[in-house]
This record gives structure tokens, C-alpha cells and sequence, in this order.
């Protein structure tokens, strides 16, 4: 009965989490664009944002477990599970991240040459810059790595764990540069209010 409680307070606690993340659409942009267009926006930007955190949030513990199971070889398929489990989190994140990111692109930026000269269009092209290096990183882990984990070989599976964690601290910081640049994003005109 204690198993069942607990299981549903980390479904209430996830939902919480869910909620709080996507609220914060409603204090950008998208909460000004008016219309059906606004709803469009807001979802969009809910979205973005719950994919955002679940794939850069996840990395944290995962560079954690990874640091702690990296001395037990008994844990092999703890950390074997882990990543492909993280591995398969961060696809359906990296998915829904391009196609949202995609819809707020369309209504805030509106044009190629709002891409290319305004701040606020060269600082989003920025931040797909360090989102292509992160997806760079997170398929390397993904494609090249993890099968390694799988090795009989003591030091290829070590080799690999290095790796994968050097990778993983890299997104995190390429992540947070990231919410920096939204950060920014976040206090300048759209560049579509600004080219006609």
C-alpha cells in the first residue's frame, strides 16, 4: 500500500512539475500574440519549454549516476538501461523541441531576412548553433557510445562511460548557454515586430 502511495505522489509531483515549467509560456511572447494564432503560440512555447527541461534536466542525474556506477562493474546494466532509457527521453525531447521551436520561429521571426538582420533573429541563429552542437554530442552518446556499454571488455565499457559523461557535461553547459540566450531572447522585440 506504501509502494502505491508513493507511486502516486511522484505522478502528482511529475504533473506539478509539468504545470509550473509550461506556465512560463504564459510570461513570454507567445502570451501577447492574440488569436487563434496566440493559442497556437502558447502551446507551442508549453511544449518547447517541457521538452527543454526534460532533456536538459535529465542530464544532470544522469552525469550523476554514471559517475557512481562508472566503479562498480556489478551495475553494467544499470548504467546500460539508464542511458538508453535517457537516450530514448531525449529523442521524443530533441522531436518536439524542433517542431515547436519551429511554430514560435514562423510567428516571432516571420521571415528569412528577419533571421539575418535583426539582434533578435542572430541571437536565436546563435542558439540553434549551440542546439545543433548538442544534438551533435547527444548522437554520438546515442550511436556510437552506448553500444560500446554493451562490450565485454572492462575498459571499453569504461572508455565508453568516460566518453558519455564528457559528452553529457558538455550539453549541460551548451544547455545552460542555452537558457541564457532564451533569457535574452525573452526581453527584445520579436524580430517579426521589427522588419516589414
Amino acid at each position: 500500500m506504501a509502494l502505491k502511495r508513493w507511486a502516486l505522489w511522484r505522478w502528482l509531483a511529475l504533473a506539478a512539475a509539468v504545470g509550473l515549467v509550461a506556465a512560463i509560456a504564459w510570461t513570454g511572447h507567445a502570451a501577447s500574440t492574440p488569436f487563434t494564432l496566440g493559442d497556437l503560440h502558447l502551446a507551442s512555447d508549453a511544449l518547447h519549454l517541457v521538452a527543454a527541461s526534460a532533456w536538459i534536466g535529465g542530464l544532470v542525474p544522469l552525469v550523476l549516476l554514471l559517475g557512481v556506477t562508472r566503479c562498480h562493474r556489478a551495475w553494467a546494466s544499470l548504467e546500460l538501461d539508464a542511458v538508453r532509457r535517457f537516450s530514448t527521453l531525449g529523442v521524443v525531447s530533441v522531436a518536439v523541441l524542433i517542431l515547436s521551436g519551429f511554430v514560435s520561429a514562423w510567428i516571432l521571426v516571420g521571415s528569412f531576412r528577419g533571421l539575418a538582420v535583426t539582434f533578435y533573429g542572430q541571437l536565436l541563429m546563435l542558439k540553434l548553433a549551440a542546439f545543433a552542437a548538442m544534438l551533435a554530442f547527444a548522437a554520438s552518446n546515442r550511436f556510437v557510445l552506448t553500444p560500446r556499454l554493451a562490450l565485454a571488455s572492462d575498459k571499453a565499457r569504461q572508455d565508453a562511460l568516460r566518453a558519455i559523461s564528457r559528452n553529457t557535461l558538455i550539453e549541460i553547459v551548451l544547455g545552460l548557454s542555452i537558457f541564457a540566450m532564451v533569457g535574452v531572447l525573452g526581453t527584445l522585440h520579436p524580430a517579426a515586430h521589427l522588419v516589414n
